[in-house]
């Protein structure tokens, strides 16, 4: 199946756009393209065509034109799978698309899996499995900033350091087997000292790509917010201040929100998933506390319910208290609520334009809630006058980096690039080899003990690259991928 020709429509299929690309690859794109493509001005035919160009002309079945295109030739090995290439750039409808690829499908080639493209890239040795991955990670990043750590391990950053880590082992492994091939002569390569710091060092690298990677995880992976808070506290009112747009229905009635509405914004590089929750009814946190006899009351419930759900899902909860009301029980029993979900927990004092000073209301605050904090921060807005919003969002980033800013984190191109949870847990798997070969040299055991742990710190880091892999592992992987890449 790996040398047959395969075909996808490579642009979202859904809706309408002025381009759309149906791409092929495999020995058979160009004859089947032959079949399907009739020159605009009579050039001859696509397996003609010089490599990398593009060649204006017709889709048609035999009978009937399907679309004006425009045909790009790609001829192996200089493609992104390093197969021939042939892409269709058609009009962007979903039934022209759709009916271009029947035709090719038709004609004898066969529907791509999800990221099979990529995955015949890295099959054929044109990239390693880091920058396949980074692939996929490029096509769904959602800030400029995810974007460039993508890029960065598509052009083979991530690659070049793990190739560098694998050489220095492979070395220390090659003086260790010519050490022991020829023991009765004690020939030593390097002090049990050397070779410790050696490990060391490479330890040490990998503690650095880790710490980085954790560093700057959270502009890919970015951060989920619920705003909370009891009714017409101004959690919608919010929320679209935050978005500047009016996505949550805003009224003086309490409990216009009963479900969860959801937005993401780039935070200053961070894409941030923001969520509206239903105002959190006392009444409603317990089950079976009242009876529930009217519709209006049970869709309260059933929107309590599903704020509290949120809650638990959340990195940071904005806790929105109106600066203008007493505070209740309901406020108590969302505090309570939102302490027992171990997230970080920001105090939103909204509606300050109706009031001369909020210093009152913070120390109400701090007496009421203690028991629940440990540490209480506070921010203050008008969302209603989008007065204070950049205080709030400030106040956000702050908070989503709190963990993030550690100190060891090297400033250099280590931190152009981000290790997902896979690779981070084959990089733990070498430090865990790393060290056990230290511990062997050390404590003067045979060469023989320090090569098997050092052998197997290589195949973790092969892991990375694609190395040392099974099929297994690639089909999690490429299964993760848009169809068409």
């Amino acid at each position: 199946m790996e040398n047959d020709t395969i075909v996808a429509i490579s642009t979202p299929n859904t809706g309408e756009g002025g381009i759309g690309i149906i791409r092929l690859s495999g020995k058979g794109s160009l004859s089947l393209a032959d079949k399907i493509f009739t020159s605009g001005k009579n050039t001859g035919k696509p397996s003609q065509f010089e490599t990398h160009t593009i060649n204006y002309g017709w889709i048609t079945d035999g009978k009937t034109k399907i679309d004006e295109v425009l045909l790009s030739v790609m001829k192996a090995p200089k493609t992104y799978t390093r197969e021939d290439i042939v892409e269709i750039s058609a009009h962007g409808g979903p039934a022209v698309l759709r009916k271009i690829l029947e035709l090719c499908l038709a004609s004898g080639a066969r529907m791509a899996g999800p990221g099979e493209f990529t995955k015949r890239a890295f099959l054929n040795g044109r990239i390693d499995l880091s920058q396949a991955e980074a692939v996929s990670e490029l096509i769904r990043a959602k800030t400029d900033k995810s974007a460039r750590f993508a890029v960065e391990q598509v052009t083979g950053g991530l690659s070049q350091k793990i190739k560098g880590l694998r050489s220095q082992l492979i070395s220390l492994i090659a003086n260790f087997e010519v050490e022991l091939d020829h023991s009765e002569e004690d020939i030593k390569f390097a002090s049990g000292e050397e070779t410790e710091k050696t490990l060391n060092n490479i330890l040490k690298d990998i503690g650095n790509i880790i710490t980085a990677s954790q560093k700057n995880r959270v502009y890919v992976e970015g951060v989920k917010i619920a705003i909370a808070g009891k009714p017409n506290v101004g959690k919608s009112s919010l929320f679209n201040a935050v978005l500047e747009k009016e996505r949550a229905i805003v009224t003086a009635l309490p409990g216009t929100t009963r479900d969860i509405v959801a937005e993401t914004f780039n935070l200053q590089g961070i894409p941030v998933t923001i969520m509206d929750t239903a105002g959190i009814m006392a009444d409603y946190l317990h089950e079976g506390k009242i009876e529930i006899q009217r519709l209006e009351q049970h869709i309260e419930k059933i929107s309590t319910q599903k704020a509290r759900d949120v809650l638990g899902k959340t990195d940071i909860v904005l806790f929105v208290i109106d600066v203008t009301a007493l505070l209740t029980n309901d406020d108590t029993k969302i505090a309570e609520l939102v302490s027992k979900a171990a997230v970080k927990v920001i105090f939103v004092l909204n509606k300050t334009d109706l009031v001369t000073n909020t210093e009152q209301k913070r120390k109400e605050i701090l007496e009421k809630f203690r028991p629940y904090f440990d540490k209480i921060y506070f921010t203050e807005c008008s969302a209603l006058k989008m007065d204070g919003i950049t205080g709030l969002e400030d106040a956000i980033y702050d908070k989503i980096l709190e963990e993030k800013a550690y100190s060891n984190a090297p400033d250099t191109a280590d931190s152009e690039f981000v290790v997902n949870l896979r690779q981070e847990e084959a990089l733990n798997k070498a430090c865990v080899n790393i060290k056990s070969a230290s511990q062997t040299v050390r404590k003067g055991e045979s060469g023989e003990f320090t090569v098997l742990s050092v052998r197997s710190a290589l195949d973790n880091l092969g892991e990375i690259t694609g190395e040392t892999t099974n099929e297994e592992i690639l089909d999690i992987i490429f299964s993760k991928f848009c169809v068409g890449k």
